[in-house]
């Protein structure tokens, strides 16, 4: 487990992050642009495609956090950045529109709860102890139906999404609401997640304390706030557990 130099702390209340941190989201992402092209007749899904489609996400989700673009123009527009790029096939049967391919994703996307090994068994261990509320800025259709069919949302007291909330991670202003949320202090909470430039930067400047889900152990970003902890592997959320059982 790396926890620096940082003597271990325990802490009452927990903040999650969703993609990456308890879902598989890239297994999920794969299946999805693979399902969405298949439908609108694009037969040639290859890897090289995943990986190009991957990065205009990424691109276009830092754009939002930084509030340059919407959520429905992010949905259409990484689409329009990938038909530029995709190899046109042989046949000219298939559609080259983004929006219905976009649409095709969402649906496609929302039916794969796929979560991250030990996921179910760490929020049940915390739950027993602490109180937990799940923030995603993650579009919302997408997020409920996933946390319903993958059946972990009775762990969680709360659970803060930024399209029906106004507001989106960096911005410290949807931790407070977290906090308040938790009816929690911030010095008991911890806030985890595997996004150096949302869950860690957002957490810092809520003035929270911040763990970092790398399991792929990368390269931490030189130019964001440093997380107090690091972890990668799920299971040792449980070091910080306080050592009495919740009173419901």
């Amino acid at each position: 487990m790396h926890l620096q130099t940082t003597p271990l702390k325990r802490y009452h209340a927990f903040i999650l992050d969703a993609d990456n941190t308890l879902f598989d989201f890239n297994r999920a992402e794969r299946a999805a642009l693979r399902e969405a092209l298949r439908a609108n007749g694009y037969r040639h899904f290859s890897e090289d495609i995943f990986l190009r489609y991957h990065d205009i996400n990424e691109e276009l989700w830092k754009l939002f956090e930084r509030g340059r673009i919407s959520q429905e123009d992010l949905r259409i527009e990484r689409f329009r950045r990938l038909l530029a790029y995709l190899p046109r096939p042989h046949h000219l049967r298939w559609s080259a529109d983004p929006v219905k391919i976009g649409e095709r994703y969402i649906e496609a996307l929302s039916e794969k709860g796929y979560l991250l090994p030990h996921t179910r068994r760490v929020l049940r261990s915390l739950c027993s102890r602490a109180p937990l509320l799940l923030l995603s800025n993650g579009i919302a259709s997408v997020q409920r139906r996933r946390i319903k069919r993958a059946g972990i949302g009775i762990y969680f007291e709360d659970i803060l999404i930024s399209a029906e909330v106004g507001l989106a991670k960096p911005d410290p202003e949807i931790f407070a609401l977290a906090i308040d949320k938790l009816n929690s202090g911030k010095d008991g909470v911890l806030c985890v997640g595997d996004s150096p430039s949302s869950d860690i930067r957002g957490g810092h400047a809520a003035q929270l304390d911040t763990c970092w889900f790398a399991p792929a152990h990368r390269e931490y970003p030189d130019h964001e706030p440093e997380p107090l902890y690091r972890i990668s592997d799920l299971r040792q959320l449980l070091r910080f557990l306080p050592t009495a059982r919740r009173r419901f």
